[in-house]
């Protein structure tokens, strides 16, 4: 047996109704507290006014800029806000982009330069503050990783940031915020958490122990996000855990070439990220079966689709064409996803050798 790692620093608050358990979570010392969010989810969710009722005592300051896919200016300004107004926390409320946003605002208010800079090999000089993630969505697990993802603007490129001091210090996980999410917002992170944990099940990174929980979160996505779009709280309350234990599964081990493939779908043509790695799914899995290193684990993957109907039946009833042609996508921009593809780093922990050829042939298969 291999070598096992397993590291979530962050402590866990899951239940419905436990963000009332915020104020007394929330050490006494933090006196100035930055809120981050995007510029509805966190009033719809009812998490900001549930906050804000047990922060009365404290000095709260709102930062409701965020938009979907983070830029490296969206992060200077709010990093700008929380330096001037001393702040000594970061709450991300929503979905990923808002708790993404919190990481990088936290790193860049006590350290100078880009988020660019960072992200190209920078060191930390000072710990960032001390964030803490509030999810209204089901699908980032951003809440319990080191990981956040920002878009260059300039370049039309998307990529990740990883460092543990951004490590959430705990999370809480109320499936009751997420009860206000659109439909379309509770298909794209639903199958966002599904890739996370479908993709760390097969990287080079992945242990028994990650496997255990990346195949538990695949079987609960699976089997309760179809009953989530009829409003069933109790499949929703399961997918908010789910998703929380997809991210766990990442913070470990990583993702792969889906997810790094599916960047491009989002900057280009701004699909949504979990809907653009769920078109990108079966050609995933077909690549995965032909090339990979995990056969075994592909085909007990299968398994698990096909007991749902399989592969494309399962994203298809989702409303989502696994066709790039029928996503507004040309052939004519296979090469230039091709090379914003090929120099991510989770080409590196993908258990496949991986050329641009390889690449190119896999977004032409998707047509």
């Amino acid at each position: 047996m291999k070598k096992l790692d397993f590291y979530i620093p962050t402590k866990i608050i899951y239940g419905k109704g436990r963000i009332k358990e915020f104020g007394e979570t929330l050490d006494k010392k933090f006196k100035n507290i930055m809120i981050v969010s995007g510029k509805t989810s966190y009033k719809k969710s009812g998490a900001y006014e549930k906050i804000s009722a047990q922060l009365k005592d404290r000095e709260v300051i709102l930062f409701d800029k965020v938009n979907e896919n983070p830029d490296f200016e969206t992060l200077l300004r709010g990093a700008e806000l929380a330096r001037n107004r001393k702040a000594e926390l970061i709450i991300g409320i929503g979905g990923g982009s808002p708790m993404d946003a919190a990481k990088g605002i936290a790193l860049l208010a006590t350290n100078d330069g880009n988020m660019k800079d960072y992200m190209r090999g920078k060191e930390i000089k000072k710990n960032p503050l001390p964030v803490v993630c509030i999810p209204t969505t089901s699908g980032t697990g951003s809440e319990v990783t080191p990981y956040a993802v920002f878009t260059d603007s300039d370049t039309k490129d998307k990529g990740g940031y990883a460092n543990p001091s951004i490590f959430p210090v705990f999370s809480i996980i109320d499936p009751e915020l997420t009860y206000s999410m659109p439909d379309d917002v509770l298909i794209n992170t639903g199958l966002d958490a599904l890739t996370h944990a479908l993709e760390a099940y097969l990287s080079t990174k992945a242990t028994p122990l990650n496997d255990l929980i990346s195949i538990h979160a695949i079987e609960i996505i699976m089997g309760n996000l179809k009953d989530s779009l009829k409003r069933e709280k109790e499949a929703m309350d399961r997918l908010s855990y789910a998703s929380m234990i997809a991210g766990m599964a990442i913070a470990n081990a990583g993702t792969l070439l889906l997810h790094a493939a599916g960047y491009p779908l989002t900057v280009y043509h701004q699909i949504p990220h979990g809907r653009a790695n769920a078109i990108l799914l079966p050609a995933f899995i077909e690549f995965m079966k032909e090339k990979s290193e995990v056969k075994a684990k592909v085909e007990l993957l299968e398994g698990i689709f096909k007991e749902h109907g399989g592969i494309r039946e399962f994203i298809n009833y989702f409303g989502i064409s696994t066709k790039l042609s029928e996503n507004g996508i040309s052939e004519d921009e296979i090469n230039t996803f091709v090379e914003k593809t090929i120099v991510k780093k989770n080409l590196k922990i993908t258990p496949a050798r991986i050329s641009k050829k390889d690449l190119f042939k896999f977004y032409k298969d998707t047509f």
